[in-house]
């Protein structure tokens, strides 16, 4: 118990008295006790003692109050004066100014010594950090006990709770609950915002405790311990083991994920060759049955630890919820489906990997090959601005705009590349004014007047373009492959 007024004045061969002190102030925590009789002796104390005092310090009752208050400024939750030395009882003027700095006041009787006082209160100290670290070591050892069971990891947050007596919860990379609970909003707010900055760190927020598992580069959860916990060196002795226990499990666990990665490749190119009874059947043994139909195939991108913390994100959920998701990587990208329903999902990735990619709605099973074709067609068109890309949008668009990979737009680029040096060097906009022309059918009065230029201004530049690219734009094929190039260059 922590040593405080009340346990003091419990101690019956001391004999002090109360004079005045509400409930917070009979219960505030003892660090030491010292005594003195200094006008200031607040240089020699530390926030957490208490102080005895005679009272020979002060002259009259008017040095009382600024004694009293440069001890509440100090830290100091209690004053005992020493009766019948100077005085015959406690000053009023005492007891008023602790009263009004919300320090508690007790009386020493003349045949007791200060001595006294203090040996009983480091006799308590000691005895409540004995007991203290008996308490950390017997919990250590239940812990330890727990991690053997066959339950692993929820009988090590079990016992924690117990041990602490308050709500302790494993979240994982998704600030998902994995095991115990329950979890305030605020600290699962503060726990995703951990996991979003990636980094190991440790905070209390409004009394709980929360403290992230894993390594800097790839963290695997974070330990919340409620706030009924008392956080002190003992508890916090417990919590970190717990932590260096759990992050050795989940990095266990993350080996198995790598060897499960590999075999989640496999199945996928299995399902994609049309082998669906043989993947159902793997899959039912490991993570439960594949995601119903219809479904929805995204096909992400995500490099480094981005798909590292995608990854696991992913097998977070697929444990969790059993046949709502099916994830591989696919060479450098990787592909998810879940069922049509569950898309929305999609959108929760994205913003907390920050990954790009597109996806297909309504595929089947047998037509996987061409979903996964299509969301990574839908992909290429992913960007910063729009980070996940319907391939229905790409259909409504027409052919010409599924023209944007890495590729197509270099080509792209070459062949525009003549008229960008021209404009570079004069004032025809050549390419602006063959984008305007042939989204005109090449008739140049419609395509001069968007311009604001003569017709003959107009037929001019193309015949100059002609002459750069060396090609004649009066034939129809010339006319669609300069089109297709402004197109895949996004310059039309």
């Amino acid at each position: 118990m922590p040593v405080s007024l009340r346990t003091m004045l419990a101690d019956r061969s001391l004999a002090l008295r109360l004079v005045r002190a509400d409930d917070a102030a009979l219960d505030r925590r003892w660090a030491w006790v010292h005594s003195s009789d200094l006008a200031d002796p607040t240089p020699f104390l530390s926030p957490g003692d208490a102080l005895l005092t005679t009272g020979t310090q002060w002259h009259d009752d008017a040095d009382i109050a600024p004694w009293v208050a440069r001890l509440a400024e100090r830290g100091v939750p209690a004053v005992g004066f020493g009766t019948e030395v100077v005085r015959a009882g406690t000053p009023e003027p005492l007891a008023a100014a602790c009263e009004a700095a919300g320090i508690a006041l007790f009386e020493v009787p003349y045949r007791i010594p200060f001595i006294a006082v203090a040996r009983a209160a480091a006799d308590a100290i000691a005895a409540e950090r004995y007991a203290r670290v008996r308490w950390t070591l017997e919990a250590q050892r239940a812990i330890a006990v727990a991690a053997l069971k066959p339950g692993g990891l929820a009988e090590v947050v079990a016992e924690l709770g117990r041990r602490v007596d308050a709500p302790v919860a494993l979240l994982g990379t998704d600030a998902e609950v994995v095991h115990g609970g329950p979890v305030t909003p605020e600290a699962l707010q503060e726990a995703r915002r951990m996991l979003a900055e990636g980094r190991r760190a440790a905070v209390v927020a409004d009394g709980v405790a929360l403290q992230t598992l894993g390594r800097s580069e790839a963290l695997r959860g974070v330990l919340v311990v409620g706030a009924a916990a008392q956080h002190d060196d003992a508890v916090r002795a417990v919590i970190t083991s717990v932590v260096a226990m759990t992050g050795l499990a989940l990095e266990q666990d993350r080996t198995l994920a790598r060897t499960l990665d590999h075999l989640r490749s496999g199945l996928l190119a299995a399902l994609l060759r049309g082998e669906r009874e043989l993947v159902a059947a793997t899959s039912r043994a490991l993570w439960g049955a594949l995601p119903s139909e219809p479904l929805t195939v995204a096909v992400v991108d995500a490099r480094g630890a981005r798909r590292a913390a995608l990854l696991d994100l992913l097998e977070s959920r697929a444990e969790r919820a059993r046949g709502a998701v099916f994830h591989a990587r696919d060479g450098q990208r990787v592909v998810i489906i879940v069922p049509e329903a569950e898309t929305p999902v999609l959108d929760y990735l994205a913003d907390r990997v920050r990954l790009t990619g597109g996806f297909v709605r309504g595929a089947r099973y047998a037509a996987l090959s061409t979903a996964v074709d299509e969301a990574g067609r839908a992909a290429d068109r992913a960007s910063g601005d729009q980070r996940l890309v319907d391939y229905a949008m790409l259909r409504d668009d027409g052919v010409l705009a599924s023209l944007s990979g890495d590729d197509t737009r270099r080509i792209a680029a070459s062949v525009l590349a003549p008229l960008d040096e021209h404009d570079a060097r004069s004032r025809d906009e050549l390419v602006r004014t063959l984008s305007e022309w042939l989204a005109a059918d090449a008739v140049a009065e419609s395509a001069a007047a968007r311009l604001g230029i003569h017709r003959h201004t107009l037929r001019a530049r193309v015949k100059r373009a002609e002459q750069l690219l060396g090609r004649d734009l009066g034939s129809f094929p010339a006319r669609a492959e300069l089109w297709a190039a402004l197109v895949a260059a996004g310059r039309a």
